[in-house]
């Protein structure tokens, strides 16, 4: 996907006709990579690899992490491809969030319900028909109780207590928005510039994006030197917050100078 193409990402349009699809929302979102298949191509992969999995959940994740050799990325957990599902699928190597959408949509199709979930710092699975069962996809679907995840939760942030919000199931919007969390972050640190913007780009216009999204885009398109850009995504926040406009509006007028 190129620069250009990112005013109107066909990434909302998954969203509102597909919120529940997990597989094409992320399959629209890595468009970002020039690798990307398309996402009748990805659809088509997961059915070949849902052909003979098993009905029932414990099965189901054996099949995946087992026979399918899927795998948490330990040794290059921060790169960019363990959050594009065209990478992960050719490569069986991903991130909890990544593996677990994939596990989630093979169970899918196999009328096995498995709910992704956002723990803080380490996205789960849930067994949607049994109460207070979770898997850990980093760790071959290993099955985990409630003990287990209060041990994750303080190893995420020492004296935190495990609490009801942090086993809700994600929806497709939320998924959406912490894969591009991690691809800007990993485009970041691979000082990959052209992606990083692009990711940060879909970011911003996802529906109900927190306006700081924007921010970061408007200083991340200026660093790289594409001043009207920024300026322009300064032109947007005073629509969205126009509480400061006055600031939105002196940042933009010191932009648009370099083109002078």
């Amino acid at each position: 996907m190129g620069e250009s193409d990112l005013n109107k990402p066909l990434l909302n349009k998954v969203l509102a006709e597909w919120p529940d699809r997990l597989d094409l929302i992320i399959a629209e979102l890595s468009r970002i990579d020039p690798t990307a298949w398309e996402p009748d191509q990805i659809v088509a992969y997961i059915d070949g690899l849902a052909a003979s999995a098993p009905g029932d959940p414990d099965g189901l994740l054996q099949f995946v992490f087992g026979e399918l050799e899927f795998v948490g990325n330990a040794g290059d957990y921060y790169s960019p491809a363990n959050s594009l599902i065209h990478r992960v699928l050719a490569s069986r190597r991903g991130i909890p969030l990544s593996l677990a959408v994939i596990a989630s949509e093979i169970g899918r199709r196999v009328d096995v319900a498995l709910a992704v979930v956002g723990f803080p710092g380490h996205v789960l699975l849930a067994d949607v028909n049994r109460s207070r069962v979770w898997f850990d996809p980093f760790a071959a679907g290993a099955r985990l109780g409630e003990h287990d995840l209060a041990e994750l939760a303080g190893r995420f942030q020492p004296g935190l207590n495990l609490q009801p919000w942090m086993t809700r199931t994600m929806s497709g919007r939320e998924i959406a928005e912490r894969t591009l969390n991690n691809l800007v972050n990993a485009y970041e640190g691979a000082g990959m510039v052209g992606p990083m913007i692009a990711a940060a780009q879909l970011r911003a216009d996802l529906p109900e994006a927190d306006t700081g999204y924007r921010r970061q885009l408007a200083v991340l398109l200026a660093a790289g030197g594409r001043f009207e850009r920024a300026a322009g995504e300064l032109d947007r926040l005073i629509e969205i917050d126009p509480e400061n406009q006055a600031a939105y509006e002196r940042e933009a007028v010191r932009l648009r100078a370099h083109r002078n």
